[in-house]
């Protein structure tokens, strides 16, 4: 009979996960992830096949998470608008000056999606997720009356994905907290916000502050 695992497999796939976002796949050796995964090179094949298959079950896990953070602006007591500024301000205190962990997802998109196709396609299904979700705030705050009617929610979507992902990728190279605060309310002058909608944000007519 095979030997029962003496491991948990959640905490071998998050451990090669930071370790896989720290150095990128090409960059990770299998003596790095023996190493951070504290799993001999037989249990690691047996359990997971390999170094690519355990990547993905990292990478997959690290883009899921990516999604829901997103998804979480649909919930909230707060105004639409307001869920979507708390969200500019949250990645901004999350990531100023590489306060948060690297990611995974970023990286491995940046390194791997023009060569790998299974990685490109979790990354473009991941992008139309989050799009969704803030293109559904989008609408939401239309339907309050803090967004004009005219505007293109899913259009507003994707920007607001790009900014972001954007500020996130600044904030792990190093861009303060303060600079990553800036792009991320100045980014709120694009949208045509009404007079209702500056007035729960608490904002005159060009004051992001």
């Amino acid at each position: 009979m095979p030997r029962p695992r003496t491991f948990d497999e959640a905490d071998v796939v998050a451990r090669a996960r930071k370790a896989f976002a720290e150095t990128g796949y090409a960059g990770t050796s299998l003596d790095t992830l023996l190493e951070a995964t504290g799993l001999a090179r037989q249990s690691l094949y047996n359990a997971f096949g390999g170094k690519k298959e355990l990547f993905m079950r990292a990478f997959l896990s690290d883009a899921a998470e990516a999604v829901d953070a997103v998804e979480s602006i649909r919930h909230g007591s707060d105004s639409p608008i307001g869920r979507i500024r708390a969200q500019l301000v949250k990645v901004a205190v999350e990531h100023g000056a590489s306060q948060a962990p690297p990611s995974l997802f970023t990286k491995a998109a940046v390194e791997l999606a023009t060569q790998d196709a299974e990685v490109a396609a979790t990354v473009a299904a991941s992008f139309d997720a989050m799009r969704d979700h803030y293109g559904a705030c989008i609408a939401e705050a239309q339907d309050a009356g803090e967004i004009e009617g005219t505007a293109d929610s899913g259009s507003l979507g994707a920007y607001f994905c790009a900014v972001i992902e954007g500020m996130s990728t600044l904030g792990g190279s190093g861009v303060s907290r303060a600079t990553l605060l800036d792009i991320g309310l100045t980014s709120l002058a694009a949208v045509p916000i009404t007079d209702l909608g500056r007035e729960h944000l608490g904002t005159a007519d060009g004051d992001w502050s």
